[in-house]
């Protein structure tokens, strides 16, 4: 026999509800709270819970920034690197001391690209309206790089090491100095006059240097970049004259992850040419030969400071004249 359940009490959305409360004198009072209804919701403005409406998650071209795939259709990005040549002792070294770094002192940007000098840091290069002749601007800029290093391929000549420096500006870093010949940054402004114009973006950058550590956002400590420095003196095989190349890369898929490197695809590269071999001196100690160059080069930066001993100096009361 089945036994009938009593009826709860419906409660009316404007009953009062008596609840005991327990005041700080210990005698019971009754707090009343009246259930507010939608239509009294409605009738100030204020919206029921139910006509809150979350927007769905976009993973289209239509949300504030597009996929990479959408992105390359619109707009490509390249960048010229001048790089040690793959498989040399310098270049096998230098990504040895970038796995050592990032297990020993973390990550940082210098890790988001192999180690280079920039040439042309950023190029953006929209897409043509022209459907059949789309890309026809990137086409132009290779044949304009081409045209510009076959001009100068004999004037341009892998860079001299200068030892290892630690700037404070733009950013805190470690970086490896370098002297580069002047004809590289000739080069760069061929390019971008004939290609500035044609470009969204075009940035030639300073040629002087690797960089090995640095954090734009989260700037390392100096004495961790002292620390880095012994590392890399420890690590790197310094070669003089050794084989170096430009390399057009385009950049598939930035990374803003410190520490992850990007994406990037080689469009075409372009050997420095060697030194003549009679000039060098392979019979010398490689740390002789090291500092030797930096010596060299260091004179080479002061030849305007120097001064002539077959000239003689007449001195006047208000200035001297070299004759």
């Amino acid at each position: 026999m089945l036994t009938q359940q009593p009826q709860q009490p419906i409660l009316d959305s404007h009953s009062v509800i008596s609840t005991p409360v327990t005041g700080s004198s210990g005698l019971a009072s009754t707090v009343s709270t009246t259930a507010t209804s939608t239509c009294s919701a409605n009738s100030s403005k204020v919206p029921d819970f139910t006509e809150f409406k979350l927007d769905p998650f976009h993973l289209t071209a239509d949300s504030g920034t597009p996929a990479p795939h959408r992105l390359r259709e619109a707009r490509r990005s390249f960048a010229l690197y001048l790089e040690p040549c793959k498989d040399t002792s310098f270049q096998t070294t230098l990504e040895t001391f970038q796995e050592k770094s990032f297990t020993q002192f973390g990550p940082n940007q210098a890790h988001n690209a192999s180690p280079h000098i920039s040439v042309l840091g950023r190029v953006h290069i929209e897409r043509h309206e022209q459907v059949d002749n789309k890309w026809h601007t990137v086409e132009n800029f290779v044949s304009i790089i081409q045209q510009e290093l076959d001009t100068l391929a004999k004037k341009l000549s892998p860079p001299t090491f200068c030892g290892y420096d630690i700037t404070e500006r733009p950013s805190r870093a470690l970086t490896m100095k370098f002297r580069t010949d002047s004809s590289y940054d000739q080069f760069a402004k061929k390019v971008e006059q004939k290609m500035k114009n044609q470009c969204a973006a075009f940035d030639i950058s300073p040629m002087d240097r690797i960089d090995l550590a640095y954090n734009v956002l989260r700037p390392i400590p100096k004495q961790t970049l002292k620390r880095m420095r012994d590392t890399a003196k420890e690590t790197i095989q310094i070669e003089i004259d050794g084989s170096w190349q430009l390399t057009l890369y385009e950049v598939i898929l930035e990374s803003r992850v410190v520490g992850v490197k990007q994406q990037v695809s080689v469009i075409q590269s372009w050997p420095v040419r060697q030194p003549s071999t009679e000039k060098q001196s392979s019979f010398l100690p490689m740390t002789f030969r090291i500092k030797l160059a930096m010596f060299s080069s260091w004179m080479r930066w002061n030849q305007s400071s120097v001064v002539d001993p077959n000239k003689r100096i007449e001195y006047d009361t208000n200035k001297a004249v070299a004759t």
